[in-house]
């Protein structure tokens, strides 16, 4: 006997799903569009049960929550490295004198900053990967 083959997505649920991942690609700029992506993700993922579109809406899912969880760390990172030395750094600036601001403090916004650029790419990458599986037509990973 032959495998039951699996069902086709309709082209109104491959545009809804180019839709939301045009909204997670917003937000990268503008995280209330992400926001909204996410809901939709949450919303029509079980329209879509039975297909490999929902491999697609699990994908942006986690992409939103780790994105999201790594955003967290890296800030409060930053923050704990700031927040402490910041009477320190007023103080430096009021009087004009910038080399007493702490190097360690500077160490640290410069590694968060890039550590912050680094989880930007690797958004940027998990939405490409995925745009491009769906305009293939296959599932994600």
């Amino acid at each position: 006997m032959n495998a039951p083959t699996p069902p086709i997505p309709t082209s109104r649920e491959f545009t809804f799903l180019g839709v939301t991942y045009a909204m997670f690609a917003c937000g990268l700029f503008l995280i209330w569009t992400a926001l909204i992506g996410l809901v939709l993700a949450y919303v029509k993922r079980d329209d879509v049960a039975d297909t490999f579109l929902a491999s697609h809406y699990r994908w942006l899912i986690h992409t939103f929550w780790w994105w999201t969880i790594l955003w967290i760390t890296a800030i409060a990172a930053i923050a704990g490295a700031v927040i402490p030395n910041a009477i320190l750094i007023s103080d430096a600036v009021r009087s004009g004198s910038y080399f007493m601001i702490p190097w360690s403090m500077i160490g640290a916004a410069v590694v968060g900053g890039i550590a912050l650029m680094f989880i930007w790419l690797w958004v940027v990458y998990r939405l490409t990967r995925g745009a491009l599986r769906l305009s293939d037509g296959r599932a994600v990973p």
